[in-house]
């Protein structure tokens, strides 16, 4: 295997990161488009002066629609994912449950804000074609305070002292499009993340028994050209901040490679799954093998719309935000029109005013004009010459582009809160919504499967190559003194190869949001079925839990049923005790469940028997 040197590594990386900028290049222009409509930035310089500039948000309510959607599928849900073993039962004898497993992750999941995370991907994916996650672990401050007494007699006090100490979390950071070049032909060849930290912080991360980057070649980076880049602006387009001066922050560019090395000048192999960081485009300041246990790269990126044989895929809000900006223009004829309406252009006959003074100050409401003789019978002394009127069919396009973004933005006039312009039957609206739901199943599963599912993954994998690196304290907090004590005096090693292999985890949190509705009428037609016969009632109550199906139904409907069930305590008390040594008599279901006909006699309503027909049914 040939090697190359830090100048050729230099030059390489440097290519592949120019290769992949080209390619990305339209993709980039439009992310600005859907960025720049997304905070309501909007082309007037057409406009003259006095034009209205009204700027709709429909765009940015749609995102924000699907936004809270994929975020709400998760928080709603207690268990919007779980760790299995491949094969049940097979967690007996890991050092770790699987259950265990999913505990501790979602104590890291909370506190490295994944919710939030989520939202900030699918936002990503919406207005930049891919939700890209970077999976990382970090020490952080987790200071501990004690109580010491000091002093005798009158000078004794006692004094809190505060001492330092750091734990190791999970963290998540989405990664901009624009700072992320993956490698163009699809083959996953390299991924690069351009960043900009501040020096110390690179500083820091070359000190230590952890250091990951060449003291000696940090201290010789130069800091002059630095502190402004292009990123602080392409970050602002997208945030909606203003860039500020940080010439007193120096910061430096760093280019980090993941992925395998080509020798152009052989094209063999140089250097398979590496790590490589190049700072301020001349300087290779890390180079090792890829540190990371499950020799896999720390990034997760996918669509939620997908292109056959892409790697940027196009992002759902490219033609919601032209439709937006076509929105945009009618609207504002509309206002432009009616504002000329109200404030019309008139001429003034002042020749035939009695009195051209009382007019000097302009003609206030309700004023009345006194003319002389020279004004002929009929005639007007003050006429508007401004007839504005908005074609009917203006009003017919404005309302067919608004039918065009909501199909484009997968939305309706109902799902963001505004009526529809014209009457719709319910039949129309259910059908929409079916549609609509439909077609966000398939995204929502794809979602799951290729970027929540992998940042579930890294995140265990991440998590059990640092153990020993994880406070004792939180595994007594989540387990328990004894199991808390026996967890943390795992190793690493044991851990990871246990579970790393051993372990599937199975994410259906928003596709379940989804199917809620649908698993409702599935589970009312079911009992409109079953009450139709007593025959089937009694074959169903022989064969499933009548209990069971009610919770079933109440999970359809969203309805915690854990709040409303009976403590086990009262439960116990309201069953039948069995005398000691009688026997236990099975009994008899069917003759608890009335039949259909009784339950509407009871309830007071008529019921009607043909003839012909058997006892009881209902027609």
């Amino acid at each position: 295997m040939s090697k190359m040197t830090d100048a050729d590594l230099v030059k390489y990386i440097m290519a592949c990161r120019d290769e992949a900028d080209e390619a990305k290049r339209d993709r980039m222009s439009r992310n600005k488009n859907n960025y720049d409509m997304f905070h309501l930035r909007h082309d007037f310089s057409h406009k003259t002066a006095g034009q209205s500039t009204e700027v709709l948000s429909k765009q940015s309510m749609a995102v924000e629609t699907i936004r809270s959607f994929f975020q709400q599928a998760l928080v709603d849900i207690g268990d919007w994912w779980t760790a299995e073993t491949q094969t049940p039962g097979d967690d007996v004898n890991m050092p770790i449950r699987a259950h265990e497993i999913t505990k501790l992750t979602n104590h890291f999941l909370e506190k490295g804000k994944y919710y939030s995370h989520v939202g900030n991907s699918v936002q990503s994916a919406l207005l930049a074609s891919l939700a890209i996650s970077k999976t990382y672990g970090q020490m952080r401050a987790k200071p501990k305070f004690i109580v010491k007494s000091k002093g005798k007699g009158k000078n004794y006090r006692r004094v809190l002292e505060k001492v330092d100490n750091k734990s190791w979390e999970l963290a998540f950071s989405t990664v901009r499009a624009e700072n992320y070049y993956p490698d163009p032909t699809g083959k996953g060849l390299y991924e690069i993340e351009e960043m900009w930290p501040d020096y110390h912080e690179v500083l820091s991360l070359a000190e230590g028994d952890d250091a990951i980057y060449e003291m000696s070649k940090v201290n010789n980076l130069g800091l002059e050209g630095v502190t402004e880049t292009m990123d602080d602006a392409d970050k602002a387009r997208e945030t909606g901040q203003n860039t500020s001066d940080g010439s007193h922050r120096p910061k430096i560019k760093l280019t980090e490679f993941w992925g395998d090395v080509i020798d152009p000048s052989t094209g063999k192999l140089c250097y398979e799954n590496y790590v490589i960081t190049v700072a301020n485009d001349q300087e290779v300041i890390r180079k090792e093998p890829n540190p990371l246990w499950h020799q896999e790269r720390p990034y997760a990126s996918s669509p939620l719309t997908e292109v056959a044989n892409s790697v940027w895929h196009k992002a759902l809000m490219d033609a919601p935000s032209e439709h937006n900006r076509a929105l945009i223009e009618l609207y504002n004829l509309f206002v432009d029109a009616a504002m000329k309406q109200v404030h019309a252009v008139s001429q003034l006959r002042k020749d035939m005013l009695d009195n051209p003074a009382q007019v000097a100050d302009g003609i206030t409401p309700g004023t009345t004009l006194a003319v002389n003789s020279m004004l002929p019978v009929g005639g007007k002394v003050l006429e508007s010459l401004t007839q504005v009127q908005v074609p009917p069919d203006a009003f017919n396009i404005f309302n067919l582009m608004n039918q065009e973004f909501n199909a484009s933005a997968l939305t309706s006039d109902l799902r963001q809160g505004v009526m529809p312009f014209r009457a719709v039957k319910a039949t129309e609206v259910v059908e929409a919504s079916q549609t609509i739901t439909s077609v966000f199943q398939g995204i929502a599963k794809n979602f799951e499967a290729r970027q929540i599912m992998r940042e579930l993954e890294l995140a265990w994998k991440t998590t059990a190559q640092n153990w020993d690196r994880i406070d004792k304290e939180t595994f007594k907090s989540l387990f328990g003194p004894e199991r808390g004590e026996e967890l943390s005096q795992l190793s690493p090693e044991d851990v990871f190869a246990a579970t790393v292999n051993g372990i599937k985890f199975r994410v259906y949190g928003v596709s379940m949001t989804l199917s809620k509705g649908q698993d409702y009428q599935k589970l009312t037609q079911m009992l409109q079925v079953i009450g139709s016969s007593p025959a089937i009632m009694e074959e169903y109550v022989k064969k499933y839990d009548l209990g069971k199906t009610l919770g079933e139904i109440l999970t359809a409907l969203d309805i915690d049923k854990y709040k409303l069930e009976i403590p086990i305590a009262v439960q116990n008390t309201m069953a039948p005790e069995a005398q000691e040594g009688a026997p236990v008599e099975s009994p008899d279901q069917m003759s608890q469940v009335p039949s259909p006909m009784e339950e509407m006699a009871g309830a007071g309503i008529p019921t009607t028997e043909f003839p012909g027909s058997p006892a009881g049914a209902i027609q």
